[in-house]
């Protein structure tokens, strides 16, 4: 043994049982125990290293995730908003007691999305989503920041928030984001609508079967004056918000509906944006039992099984309305639920597609509906910075019915301010990585789409554009 105490040991001693023992000529062990602690003692450092190592780096991050969040809260507070006490604050009906007190916030649910490429167009439905229809009785008694749009053809009137329209325009405007409006209904109604809708960077009707753009007022193309329009007064607009604007429409976007394999060019006759308000002046609609196209003759053949067709103001789609049949019938009735549920009855042919929306089905070109008109505008807006685009990473939609369940899977995410069908309650539930449902509690109607509209302006500035 190298240790000198140990040198006149002959013998390592211990004891065991109350018995001393002796084992002579034992070897000492000290050299042993104390290389064996040495060890202890390095693991147990490498273990505390690695432990301070693991620590360290969640502080970082808890930092990192803390500066981040509040940078984009700060972000929020100004966003479309004058003032920065505003933030998501809504207006509240003082004749109604039981209405919520305003706060400083709205309560947001989390967004279910993982980091995320540039956004270059967020698209949104109207009805149901910026647009909410109340009973007639909330819609009189709607406070002064709620406008109320004029009655549609149904005789159903929407009422729209002004916090709704700030918001829309801070994501033209504050985040340099396309703006797009995409509605089943028809055009004339859309037209109708405009001073009560945000300003949007095209204007799309008919399932997406007609696209508009702004142009400035006094514009003209092909040597049309296109119709003007401007903005109603609202809560929070600035002078731009009211200036008067024209529209003209995509002509690349309807020769593909005018195609004999589509609408053809017969619907649009007398449905000319031009002769918007000026309906004494304009030609009459040709009848559907005399326009071309494989649409309509898709048309004619349901008339001839006596479905009773919504033609009217309408170009390149056409609806059947539950309310509009004959309850009586009970052949017609049958016919109507299968083409609802899609089990057939009649065939659709292959260049023609269909979607439904609030009992209603819409019957359009194939190549038309939200999807297709939002993925040509995604190509159609100039981005040289991304040459290949996409709906599903650069494009963001708000909706809340069935007719939206096809563009709501393609982009990138989908946001709803109230559901309004059973099928998309069900694809809701099913896939929520995907939507994300702003209705909480007394959070619904215009106070949803505002809570739904500040997510995706949380979004659009979690990227930096270049």
């Amino acid at each position: 043994c190298p240790k000198p105490s140990c040198a006149n040991k002959p013998a390592w001693r211990y004891h065991a049982s109350r018995t001393q023992k002796t084992l002579q000529g034992a070897p000492c062990l000290t050299t042993e125990r104390t290389e064996s602690h040495h060890r202890r003692f390095a693991t147990i450092a490498a273990m505390t290293m690695m432990s301070a190592h693991f620590c360290a780096t969640m502080w970082i991050r808890s930092i990192l995730h803390f500066l981040l969040f509040w940078t984009a809260s700060s972000f929020f507070v100004d966003a479309g908003a004058p003032d920065s006490k505003r933030f998501l604050t809504t207006a509240i009906n003082k004749q109604n007691p039981q209405a919520p007190k305003p706060t400083d916030s709205l309560p947001l649910p989390k967004s279910n999305m993982s980091p995320p490429s540039e956004i270059l167009l967020v698209y949104s439905d109207v009805d149901g989503t910026l647009v909410h229809y109340p009973s007639l009785d909330k819609v009189q008694e709607a406070p002064a920041d709620i406008l109320r749009l004029p009655p549609s053809m149904t005789g159903m009137q929407g009422i729209i928030s002004s916090r709704t329209m700030q918001l829309c325009r801070s994501i033209r405007k504050d985040q340099s984001t396309k703006f797009v409006l995409v509605s089943g209904m028809r055009t004339h109604t859309l037209l109708k609508r405009l001073p009560f809708l945000p300003r949007a960077d095209a204007y799309c009707s008919e399932a997406g079967g007609r696209i508009f753009y702004p142009i400035e007022d006094g514009d003209s193309t092909d040597g049309k004056a296109a119709p003007c329009f401007k903005s109603v007064e609202f809560d929070g607009a600035t002078p731009e918000d009211l200036e008067s604007y024209g529209l003209v429409e995509d002509l690349e976007w309807r020769k593909r509906m005018e195609s004999p394999s589509a609408a053809g060019p017969d619907g649009y006759v007398g449905q000319e944006i031009e002769a918007f308000g000026q309906e004494e002046k304009s030609i009459p609609a040709i009848p559907v039992s005399e326009r071309t196209g494989e649409l309509w003759k898709f048309a004619q053949l349901l008339e001839s099984k006596n479905l009773v067709l919504d033609v009217k103001g309408y170009s390149s789609c056409f609806r059947v309305n539950r309310k509009h049949q004959p309850a009586d019938n009970a052949a017609v009735m049958e016919l109507f639920e299968s083409l609802l549920s899609g089990r057939g009855g009649i065939d659709l042919p292959s260049t023609l597609a269909t979607s439904t929306n609030l009992g209603c089905i819409d019957f359009y070109p194939a190549h038309s509906g939200k999807k297709n008109c939002c993925q040509y505008l995604m190509d159609k807006f100039p981005a040289s910075h991304l040459p290949k685009r996409t709906l599903k990473e650069n494009a963001l939609f708000l909706c809340d019915d069935d007719n939206d369940l096809e563009m709501a899977m393609a982009c990138e995410h989908a946001y709803l301010p109230g559901i309004s069908s059973k099928s998309m309650e069900e694809l809701v539930a099913q896939d929520k990585s995907q939507f994300t449902l702003t209705e909480q509690g007394e959070v619904a109607g215009t106070r949803a789409t505002e809570a739904a509209l500040a997510l995706v302006l949380k979004r659009l500035a979690s990227t930096l554009k270049p």
